[in-house]
């Protein structure tokens, strides 16, 4: 793979990208504990509903509530799953990944 693909898949966008396959197999994979697999199931359900918390249809800070949440599930997911089972279902950039995740003192 050449340097332009690895940004790519390593973006921001890329990122994203992966993230919904990604999470799908930690819900499938019995290593994950409990709690995680109801956290990522219950965002699922969140974000399949139709109704919100802050309306999508309002501009600009329709999808705020629906990005937080996806932000702190991740961030959950990231903290509780064992970083080998992280690092197989996400690949060899696990980094790109842990960007998302939000920094501790």
């Amino acid at each position: 793979m050449n340097e332009l693909g690895k940004d790519r898949k390593t973006s921001g966008l890329g990122v994203i990208r992966r993230l919904p396959r990604f999470l799908w197999r930690l819900v499938r994979d019995p290593r994950v504990p409990w709690m995680v697999k109801a956290a990522l199931i219950g965002m699922a359900i969140y974000l399949a509903v139709p109704f919100d918390l802050i309306p999508d249809w309002i501009p600009g800070v329709g999808y705020l509530d629906d990005v937080f949440l996806v932000g702190v599930v991740v961030n959950y997911v990231i903290v509780k799953v064992p970083r080998d089972v992280i690092a197989e279902h996400w690949g060899e950039d696990v980094e790109a990944l842990d960007r998302l995740r939000r920094k501790r003192k």
